[in-house]
């Protein structure tokens, strides 16, 4: 004899009472996984590019403009005042990742702070693309700033949806 499952509770956020999520809510998982991919291509591009980071920072650099001309790229980079571009790259890199996987495990089950949080990264993804822009960087990096800055405004569209706002509410 096979009886029927119980039915979920209705308080429960799975029960019957919950809207099915909105397909901007799965874009905006989309669109995220595509700007993480996108940080860490910039990270593995200042690996392989380091030499021109290194030179248009150099470039920008007073004391270290003077070594550019006197011993090239090489001088630059055995002198103390050169940064770490590659493991700052790589923090940048795992942090924001990380900072996204936890934002977004609250935002798709509702969290109206997480939502907003991943708005401000957005906000803030559009000006930090905007800073390399201006940098001079080779055009690889160009191209990733801008990806990185129409991935951040297609963010920021999806999050402020009719259809996401309906489901917050309704959440």
């Amino acid at each position: 004899m096979t009886t029927a499952p119980n039915p979920p509770p209705t308080d429960d956020p799975g029960g019957p009472t919950a809207s099915p999520r909105p397909r901007s809510v799965t874009h905006v998982v989309r669109v995220l996984l595509a700007l993480v991919v996108i940080t860490g291509l910039a990270a593995v591009l200042v690996r392989v590019r380091q030499d021109e980071v290194v030179r248009t920072w150099a470039e920008g650099n007073v004391a270290a403009r003077k070594l550019l001309l006197e011993g090239g790229v090489e001088a630059v980079e055995a002198s103390p005042i050169v940064p770490s571009f590659v493991p700052l790259a790589i923090v940048f890199f795992v942090v924001f990742a990380l900072l996204v996987g936890v934002l977004l495990a609250f935002f798709v089950e509702g969290h109206e702070w997480a939502r907003l949080s991943l708005a401000a990264t957005a906000v803030f993804g559009i000006l930090a693309a905007a800073v390399v822009l201006r940098l001079g960087l080779p055009a690889l990096f160009v191209v990733v700033s801008v990806l990185a800055i129409l991935l951040c405004l297609v963010l920021l569209f999806l999050l402020w949806r009719p259809d996401t706002n309906r489901w917050f509410r309704e959440v």
